[in-house]
């Protein structure tokens, strides 16, 4: 008997093999645009990463945004008076896009641009958000304007990410993490068209297209299935996750997702130790509050060099965590 799989091209290999992790998403984004930058002096590389390089800055800079939402980072991300400070510049860039189809001032063109530049450089802020809101859901819904329609929403989506960062509402790390998954899949989709030109310009080739891909990440020829625990935790208790994992094929860039499940105040810590019972201090560390979700690879938490994985409830009340190990 056999199986009939359909075309392979027909599935985003992209979006497939990173579902389960933003970390595999940046890791692979960030490989294949350095390489493609390496070679930018090529004019046929460089009209790529025009295309490119906006999408995965805009996911670069909304992952950020998460992680300074989730307490993870200092604050090192793209501000949103900042995304205002570039709003001109991409406007001629998306205006280049969209009239390359509508020619200026035909109605298809108005419809898009009503009041031309003006809702997107004064106002209050969020009357020009609303607007950039506007112009992403316009393009998005012509299928002649998708190059546009990427480049709006990408610039929208880590605009939004980034005003969201300043707020303080407690919705606010669920609609980034939202953000975030959208433009993952924007990203796969661009990603894809990069193989598609390279496959194009090294046709009679195609060895070489390898190169512009971090294939380790694409090709996971391991049959084991993710690892899941999850448990309760009492006050100031320490957890020995290494014990309960048990022995894993595992590899420094193995992903590990930690997420605090607890439905009360309970501030929960992951953290490489040198011992079972040790506290906080040889490794790093990460701080998760209740619902907060976050990803780290085994090297990143220094488990290629520290024996053991903890974690340690400090507050007062009881809480609950989970664990999974992406193989």
């Amino acid at each position: 008997m056999s199986i009939n799989s359909g075309w392979r091209y027909s599935t985003n290999t992209f979006a497939v093999n990173t579902r389960e992790s933003n970390v595999k998403m940046l890791s692979l984004s960030t490989d294949t645009h350095a390489k493609l930058k390496a070679e930018e002096t090529n004019p046929a590389i460089a009209a790529i990463l025009l295309i490119y390089e906006p999408v995965f800055f805009a996911y670069r800079d909304i992952d950020q945004q998460y992680g300074v939402k989730s307490g993870e980072y200092a604050g090192n991300t793209v501000g949103w008076e900042q995304y205002l400070d570039q709003m001109p510049q991409k406007l001629r860039q998306w205006e280049s896009l969209i009239r390359f189809v509508y020619v200026e001032d035909t109605p298809q063109e108005i419809a898009i641009f009503p009041n031309k530049r003006s809702p997107f450089e004064s106002g209050t802020y969020e009357s020009r958000l609303d607007a950039l809101g506007a112009l992403k859901i316009k393009t998005s819904a012509d299928l002649s304007l998708a190059a546009a329609a990427s480049q709006i929403t990408s610039f929208y989506n880590a605009a939004l990410g980034a005003r969201l960062v300043q707020q303080t509402s407690e919705g606010s790390l669920g609609q980034i993490a939202d953000l975030r998954e959208n433009q993952r899949l924007i990203l796969a989709n661009e990603m894809t068209g990069v193989l598609g030109q390279l496959m194009f310009i090294h046709r009679y080739n195609l060895v070489e297209v390898e190169r512009y891909f971090d294939l380790s990440l694409l090709r996971d020829t391991r049959e084991e299935s993710p690892v899941e625990l999850g448990g309760g935790i009492n006050s100031l208790q320490i957890i020995n996750l290494t014990e309960l994992i048990g022995e894993i094929n595992a590899t420094p860039a193995t992903v590990i997702r930690m997420k605090n499940t607890s439905s009360n105040a309970v501030t929960l810590i992951f953290y490489g130790a040198n011992n079972p019972s040790d506290s906080p201090g040889a490794g790093p560390q990460f701080t998760l509050m209740p619902g907060q979700t976050l990803e780290k690879t085994v090297a990143e938490l220094h488990l290629d060099t520290l024996t053991n994985f903890n974690v340690q409830n400090t507050s007062a009340f009881a809480g609950t965590w989970e664990v999974k190990i992406l193989l």
